[in-house]
C-alpha cells in the first residue's frame, strides 16, 4: 500500500514535466508566429519604399526571394512545432489518465481499510453491548 502513493507522485512529477514541455511549444510557436507577421510588416515596408525610389525597386528582387526563402523555413518551422505540440498534448493526456486511474485505484483501497476499520469498530461496539446487557442481568 506505501507504494501506490509514491507511485502517484511520480506520475504527478512526470505529469507536470509534460505540461511543461507542451507550454514551451507553445510559446515556440506563437514567437514564430509573431515572427512571421514581422516578416509580413517588414516585406510592406519594404515594397512602400521600392515603389517610392527606382534605386531601391533594382534592390527589391533580392530581398523579395530573400523573404520567400524566410517564408519557406518559417512555415516548416512552424508545421514541425506543430506536429510536437500535438504529441505533446497526447502524451500530456495519456500520462493525466494514468495518473487518474492510480489516483481512484488509491481512493479505492482507502475506502476499504476504512470499511474494514469501520466493521472492526462496530464488532468491539456490539461486543461492549453485549457484554453490558450481560452483566446487567436482563
Amino acid at each position: 500500500m506505501k507504494g501506490l502513493p509514491n507511485l502517484i507522485r511520480l506520475h504527478r512529477w512526470r505529469l507536470d514535466e509534460k505540461r511543461r514541455n507542451l507550454a514551451e511549444l507553445e510559446r515556440l510557436a506563437a514567437e514564430l508566429r509573431d515572427h512571421g507577421r514581422r516578416i509580413e510588416e517588414e516585406l510592406r515596408a519594404e515594397q512602400k519604399a521600392a515603389g517610392a525610389s527606382p534605386e531601391a525597386g533594382y534592390a527589391y528582387a533580392a530581398y523579395a526571394n530573400a523573404v520567400i526563402a524566410r517564408r519557406a523555413k518559417l512555415a516548416a518551422s512552424l508545421a514541425e512545432v506543430k506536429a510536437k505540440i500535438a504529441q505533446a498534448a497526447a502524451d500530456v493526456t495519456e500520462s493525466f489518465q494514468e495518473l487518474k486511474r492510480l489516483e481512484i485505484a488509491q481512493s479505492h483501497r482507502e475506502q476499504v481499510a476504512r470499511r474494514r476499520a469501520e466493521k472492526v469498530d462496530q464488532a468491539i461496539l456490539d461486543e461492549l453491548g453485549m457484554a453490558a446487557y450481560r452483566r446487567s442481568g436482563k
